[in-house]
């Protein structure tokens, strides 16, 4: 019995578009398919087993100085997970190419490092993050400004109710409480002293404290 090789571009691959993106030397992606029966396709050294130990040693040390906050815990386990596995979301076939696999694991090393120490830029960012998150729930002046907010977008969407008629089913519509929103907010905005013209009739912009210099102009 003899088998026929229809397919004649199946051992035909595509040049590399990158230098860090080319298969393993030592892999026989051209082999002769008269004399062999299998192809071998990626050379192995346990880099997926490596890349999960190291996620779970990474989880591992994240929480240790979380001081057993379990809200925060959880939001670190999710914003470590997103970006792990990353690659494996975008389907991105790494064990075909060469040492793509062993540089993500040996990356995941240098990061576990980093997150051992307690210094790792992810862990710096979450914790300044948080600090002003529980900086605002505990803060009097935050909280009743939030309240003075809420109450007059309920004050606000109350009268834009009262023009309807409730009878025939009229309601307020999405663009409504857009358009809510938005006029509260910049009520906030203004009594806040915050301004969005940040430029003035002349062009110039208001926010600096002397007028710009043109380029090339004497400092």
């Amino acid at each position: 019995m003899v088998y026929k090789i229809r397919n004649k571009g199946f051992n035909n691959t595509a040049a590399a578009m990158n230098p860090r993106v080319f298969p393993a030397k030592k892999t026989k992606i051209h082999a002769d398919l008269s004399r062999y029966v299998t192809m071998q396709v990626h050379i192995t050294r346990y880099n997926s087993m490596r890349i999960l130990h190291n996620y779970r040693n990474i989880s591992r040390a994240t929480k240790q100085f979380l001081m057993g906050d379990k809200i925060y815990e959880q939001i670190m386990i999710l914003t470590i997970k997103e970006h792990f596995f990353r690659p494996m979301y975008y389907k991105s076939p790494i064990e075909n190419a060469f040492y793509i696999g062993r540089t993500l694991a040996d990356l995941t090393d240098r990061h576990y490092a980093m997150f051992a120490n307690n210094s790792h830029p992810l862990q710096l960012s979450a914790y300044e993050e948080y600090n002003r998150f529980l900086r605002d729930v505990h803060s009097k002046e935050h909280q009743d400004n939030n309240r003075a907010i809420r109450d007059r977008l309920d004050e606000v969407a109350t009268e834009r109710r009262s023009l309807l008629n409730t009878q025939d089913g009229e309601s307020l519509s999405f663009d409504d409480y857009t358009d809510i929103y938005c006029q509260v907010m910049g009520e906030h905005r203004n009594k806040s002293n915050f301004s969005l013209a940040t430029k003035s009739k002349t062009g110039e912009i208001n926010d600096y404290l002397e007028v710009r210099r043109p380029f090339g102009a004497a400092q």
